[in-house]
């Protein structure tokens, strides 16, 4: 099982690793948009096909599989990925 996931998580663009960053860290699909400079019903797309990869139901387990995974840090919140730490 854990090689399916690690299959899927190299199957995410890099435009999904992004939105999923985005999601996971709490922004709206309508903010993740703004960051993106996308249209809330592409990040709507994005997440919809992202979770199809992944065979996920929730935003929770979007959220659990993107910590698990090492895309987002319980540490940090909200942070704008466009800015350097």
């Amino acid at each position: 099982m854990a090689t399916r996931a690690k299959k899927a998580a190299i199957s995410l663009t890099q435009r999904e690793q992004e939105v999923l960053r985005l999601l996971a860290d709490g922004y709206s699909n309508e903010e993740a948009g703004q960051i993106l400079n996308l249209s809330r019903r592409t990040i709507e797309a994005h997440r919809a096909r992202i979770m199809l990869k992944l065979n996920l139901h929730t935003l929770p387990a979007l959220v659990k599989y993107s910590i698990q995974h090492g895309l987002v840090s319980v540490d940090k919140h909200r942070s704008d990925p466009r800015m350097p730490e």
